[in-house]
């Protein structure tokens, strides 16, 4: 995976084009092949040089950063967007709507500190978002050349396929863990839940803060069941939805009110885990140890390896595994971990992946 990504800057600040210039410059197996200040200019660049990559504002003139969006996908599908926003509500809320209509992935500009301190942020995060792109990019090409299928992450062993196996026991809660391309795929799940849906479900999407308000209030918008930003000590009802708040661990603990057993939500500013902080292996480890045999944990697209130790907690109680199937992956990263451990019962596309989440909620006797 040696490739060279070829990127296009768009922003209609000289100085933040000439910064991320300069930036991208700096990481290896990338380079910038021509900026543009306006969306229009960006489409004709575009067809011109034919980048993997655009590297977009969210704000600009002319054109807005959705719309040059919705342009690129309908005229360069085979092109990545990359949104570039500012840290408050109106940018967020613009982020998610991009990253449900095909954005691969975003990147927040750092509204404080130094300028040596900001441009290390946006350093690090443009590396790790160039990274996702290019893994995604390598195992799209493996996949349509038919070869015999190959892993970004080359060091793991090839999952052995697994059939379904006996569901034994009630499933109490369902435990999402996911990252790069998290927000199109929620998209399409969580609206396609029953209002009536029988457990509560408690996700976490790696996304900085802020950004998992926007989302959490999104996916409420379209759905049928209620869909939460956790809170601290927040009752975990059944037909709601709960994502992890960005920058804080989500962990659940056992509660009673006027003698009722409950679930409640624990907030908890501990050190990041998998470089993460929302981490799916702490919610993973506190569902194993709350609701253990009793969970479903799905794990969907996504770099590295977050979840894994997780699901393995979960499965020594006896709860039960779904990975997202790789060729629905924005990046075969996560599930890749966790069905490499053959911790997986079922590996499901996308398309699927609501439907049985439904029907193992619901215990169904076909099982």
């Amino acid at each position: 995976m040696t490739q060279t990504l070829k990127v296009l800057v768009v922003d209609d600040s000289a100085v933040y084009r000439r910064l991320l210039q300069n930036i991208i410059g700096e990481i290896q197996h990338a380079e910038v092949v021509g900026t543009a200040p306006s969306g229009s200019v960006a489409l004709q660049k575009i067809a011109q040089l034919r980048p993997h990559i655009v590297l977009q504002d969210i704000e600009m003139p002319e054109m807005s950063g959705i719309e040059v969006l919705e342009a690129v996908k309908e005229k360069f599908p085979e092109v990545a967007v990359v949104l570039v926003s500012g840290v408050n509500s109106r940018s967020a809320d613009i982020v998610v709507e991009g990253l449900s209509k095909g954005a691969a992935d975003f990147i927040p500009k750092p509204d404080s500190g130094t300028l040596r301190e900001n441009t290390e942020h946006l350093k690090r995060e443009l590396r790790n978002v160039l990274l996702a792109v290019r893994t995604a990019m390598y195992s799209r090409q493996v996949r349509q050349a038919t070869l015999p299928k190959a892993s970004p992450a080359a060091s793991l062993p090839r999952p052995t396929p697994r059939l379904p196996v006996q569901i034994t026991q009630k499933v109490e809660i369902v435990a999402v863990g996911v990252s790069t391309g998290g927000p199109k795929a929620l998209d399409e799940i969580i609206p396609a839940l029953p209002a009536d849906f029988s457990v509560p479900i408690v996700i976490v999407q790696h996304m900085p803060p802020v950004f998992t308000s926007s989302l959490a209030r999104a996916l409420d918008d379209k759905s049928e069941v209620q869909v939460y930003e956790a809170a601290d000590g927040q009752t975990i009802k059944a037909g709601c939805v709960y994502i992890a708040p960005g920058g804080i661990h989500l962990k659940l603990r056992r509660g009673q009110t006027n003698g009722v057993p409950e679930l409640l939500a624990r907030l908890e500013d501990s050190p990041p885990v998998n470089s993460c902080k929302p981490a799916v292996d702490i919610l993973f480890q506190s569902v194993a140890e709350v609701t253990g045999g009793r969970t479903l944990a799905v794990v969907m697209t996504g770099m590295g390896q977050d979840g894994l130790n997780g699901v393995n907690l979960i499965k020594k109680e006896g709860g039960y595994c779904i990975t997202q199937s790789e060729e629905t992956c924005v990046v075969y990263g996560m599930p890749l971990a966790v069905d490499a451990a053959n911790l997986s019962d079922e590996s499901v596309p996308l398309w699927k992946l609501a439907n049985r989440i439904k029907e193992i909620s619901g215990h169904k006797s076909h099982f």
